[in-house]
């Protein structure tokens, strides 16, 4: 009874004006955001941000973007999809899944190898017989740029033109998720891999030593976000996306390494 005369008043002073802000997390539905895994450390610092700010509560369900994808065409209910690359994303899009989408992040390829490991010091030993790589799967977003770029570097006289077909022979594990390959090299399970700058977070630096491809070899890896058609909450995901694209939103993404 309490409850329904709360709400009636709630009503009431709406009614007449008298409310101010955002209602509270209590009172608005959970935002539910599939998101790259490389996404993960970004928007878990943000929610709270985005929670103070709309009053909405947010759930991040982290994975491979091509696993996402899947559950979200099978009709796994989400009101936000966060995509690692284009390809995943119009996965969704030509599956009726997705209307429209924006960019708003961008992130680069790094290879990362063991501090204490001295099998890999440059690009081109990734293809040196008997060396440990492991690599997201291929239709992970990160495990599909790192072959992208195999490819470009083969077409250079200094790698050689069975460079991709060299590394690929070195892979020693595919994996689901970027995590999983930045946590195997961190553990000391391969000689290298392959990641995004931004997963070479503080819990994993100490461990790893990364440097870059050569310029121009690999491509900008490009983050589009979107509101699923069949979103539950569909305001909630519209809110989110609106945040995550804002200059307080942006400001968490840059904090850990990603560029507009």
């Amino acid at each position: 009874m309490k409850r329904a005369n709360l709400v009636r008043c709630m009503a009431l002073l709406a009614a007449a004006g008298l409310t101010t802000g955002p209602l509270s997390a209590a009172d608005k539905p959970v935002v539910t955001v599939f998101a790259a895994a490389s996404l993960k450390e970004a928007f878990d610092a943000a929610g709270p941000a985005f929670t103070k700010a709309t009053g909405y509560p947010v759930r991040f369900s982290y994975g491979g973007s091509d696993t996402l994808a899947a559950q979200l065409l099978q009709g796994a209910p989400a009101d936000v999809f966060a995509s690692a690359n284009q390809p995943q994303m119009q996965r969704a899009i030509d599956g009726g899944v997705i209307p429209a989408t924006r960019v708003f992040a961008h992130n680069r390829l790094v290879v990362i190898v063991p501090v204490n490991d001295t099998a890999v010091a440059t690009a081109g030993d990734l293809g040196k017989k008997g060396v440990k790589v492991v690599l997201a799967a291929p239709s992970v977003p990160v495990g599909n740029y790192a072959r992208q770029t195999f490819a470009a570097l083969a077409k250079d006289a200094a790698f050689g033109p069975d460079f991709a077909a060299r590394v690929q022979a070195n892979v020693v594990s595919e994996e689901t998720d970027v995590k999983a390959v930045a946590t195997k090299i961190s553990l000391g399970e391969g000689d290298a891999g392959v990641v995004y700058a931004t997963d070479v977070t503080p819990a994993i630096a100490p461990k790893v030593r990364a440097f870059h491809f050569p310029p121009g070899a690999a491509p900008d890896a490009t983050y589009p976000i979107g509101v699923p058609k069949t979103a539950p909450n569909a305001d909630g995901g519209r809110a989110f996306v609106d945040f995550i694209t804002s200059p307080p939103g942006q400001a968490f993404l840059k904090a850990r390494g990603f560029e507009e």
